[in-house]
């Protein structure tokens, strides 16, 4: 029985919410580890005085880390009966979507409310940075809004999709064996995880902050064809790879390795990605003091390593399928005929 693209879809975008939510999870405890050096110390070093931070409020932290990372282990394990066809994985990802519209719509609700609320300004504020700050904030609030909007529309359409007749025999019909397919499921992941990327290229390019590659900040023209080829590069990766073809697969390597080459320089040269983060602050939140560098650089250098481990993690998924990619060789008509 082979796996409607809907239930593959599906499977993958709930997996990289289940991702996210691990994400989430682990900023969680790093913040509790950072709260607890707070108030053993009395403070963070390089951050400015405040109010003593309540002795309750690590544990609050690793509480909600928990809390991401259960509802990330069910989404997870959720993702992999729907890609065998279990029939608890429809009910399992019913609730799920039942709960993404409705924290989804309510959310949006709440958070498009203060597009017509009247913001607070600041005092001590300059009266020539109020406009800028309060037009920027209600942009951050509009975009959440929508990111809210679209995470109802995801649940409603799982609501709808898994509720289908067709829908329901599959999962129904195939007693919960998986199926066979000639794609295997890492590298579907990998196909719909360059379309999604493409779509956020496509993003970047109208969003009015700098673009960067290798160190090199790129404003207008410059940054729009920039991204604009990555949407395309990652759009051919994705249908190449859905289509199981050789050159779908070389050109994924060769994008791993310009992304590998590029984590280096940045995990080289640190300087070069807060020299972008103080642009990229100064265009979003002028009046927000940047962290500390110290502090930046832990984080990207983080963020780059664990880069570097997927850029070789995908390579290796690749490598590890590279028969799956060759096309199977048809007898000739007349060698069949004889064999018959």
């Amino acid at each position: 029985m082979k796996r409607p693209f809907g239930v593959v879809f599906s499977a993958v975008l709930l997996l990289l919410l289940s991702l996210f939510q691990l994400l989430i999870g682990g900023m969680m405890a790093f913040s509790g580890a950072l709260m607890r050096k707070q108030i053993a110390s009395g403070g963070l070093h390089g951050m400015p005085a405040g109010a003593p931070m309540p002795t309750w409020m690590p544990i609050y932290m690793y509480a909600l880390c928990a809390f991401f990372i259960a509802l990330a282990v069910w989404g997870i394990l959720t993702a992999v009966g729907l890609f065998r066809l279990r029939r608890w994985a429809r009910y399992s990802v019913l609730v799920i979507g039942g709960a993404l519209a409705l924290i989804g719509l309510v959310s949006a609700l709440t958070t498009l409310l203060f597009l017509v609320v009247p913001l607070p300004v600041a005092s001590g504020m300059d009266a020539s940075q109020v406009n800028n700050v309060q037009a920027i904030t209600r942009v951050i609030f509009g975009v959440v809004g929508c990111l809210y909007l679209i995470l109802c529309a995801v649940g409603v359409s799982w609501l709808v999709y898994f509720n289908r007749k067709k829908v329901c025999e599959v999962f129904a019909g195939g007693m919960g064996e998986a199926p066979q397919s000639r794609r295997p499921f890492l590298i579907a992941v990998i196909a719909i995880l360059n379309l999604f990327g493409a779509a956020t290229c496509l993003l970047m390019v109208f969003l009015p902050i700098p673009g960067a590659i290798f160190g090199l900040l790129l404003h207008g023209w410059q940054k729009a064809a920039l991204y604009l080829a990555f949407a395309a590069l990652e759009l051919a990766v994705g249908v190449g790879l859905w289509r199981m073809a050789e050159w779908g697969r070389r050109l994924t390597l060769a994008m791993m390795v310009l992304m590998l080459a590029q984590s280096v320089v940045y995990l080289v040269r640190p300087s070069l990605l807060l020299q972008y983060s103080a642009e990229l602050t100064q265009t979003l939140t002028p009046t927000q003091p940047p962290l500390p560098a110290h502090f930046q650089t832990m984080l990207y250098s983080a963020s780059f390593g664990f880069s570097v481990l997927f850029c070789i993690a995908i390579a290796a998924v690749l490598i590890h399928y590279r028969a799956a990619f060759v096309r199977p060789i048809e007898p000739p008509r007349n060698e069949a005929a004889v064999l018959q």
